[in-house]
């Protein structure tokens, strides 16, 4: 399900949905974070297909804060044909979950460990939010919203990539310094764009 952000989050959460479904249901510990078990997931965002392309790729901040490790071990999305983890930081190439171990963060992002999002089945607007569903083997299910940014971006909201990306495709960039991320308003804390600046790569 394609999200228009600004109505979610002025709604407070039409995720609920999710429980029609029998999915779990997420507690919304903050503007962008998901809560399932021990295992909290902090600003989920994909990059959007380049133009002619058709994958994407899924980053987030994953936290354990239980006394065991848990894994990712599936992500299901409907406008994707399929998903493959790479949860091996030493060798990206490899299909394995990301691991999480206890008391830990470990951090989704360009040039580490990463979800792969293929054969996309419709078009994916920057700047709103798609629905997925995060399958952790012990926590379970979780559904979230992950932000859609432009398919350049080194980070969550990166505002020059989104530039780039409006005056490529011929968006009004005249208004406010923000006009267009109404959709990411109310997301509290940039230091993980610090975080990720650091990594390298284009997965």
């Amino acid at each position: 399900m394609m999200i228009r952000r600004r109505d979610l989050l002025a709604s407070g959460g039409s995720l609920l949905a999710g429980a029609a479904l029998g999915l779990f249901v997420p507690k919304m510990a903050g503007a962008h974070e998901y809560d399932v078990g021990k295992i909290k997931v902090e600003h989920p965002w994909i990059r959007a297909p380049a133009d002619g392309d058709n994958k994407s790729s899924f980053y987030a901040f994953l936290h354990n804060s239980g006394d065991t490790p848990d894994k990712l071990v599936a992500v299901k999305v409907e406008k994707f044909g399929k998903s493959v983890i790479h949860g091996d930081a030493k060798n990206l190439e490899l299909e394995t979950p990301i691991v999480l171990p206890p008391k830990s963060k470990v951090t989704a992002a360009p040039g580490g460990v990463y979800v792969a999002l293929l054969d996309a089945k419709k078009h994916l607007e920057v700047g709103w939010g798609l629905e997925m569903t995060l399958v952790f083997e012990k926590a379970g299910e979780v559904v979230i919203d992950a932000a859609i940014d432009a398919p350049d971006a080194k980070h969550a909201h990166d505002a020059e990539a989104m530039e780039r990306w409006e005056k490529a495709h011929n968006k009004d960039t005249s208004g406010p310094k923000d006009t267009g991320h109404e959709g990411h308003k109310g997301h509290e804390g940039h230091e993980h764009h610090h975080d990720d600046k650091k990594s390298g790569g284009d997965n």
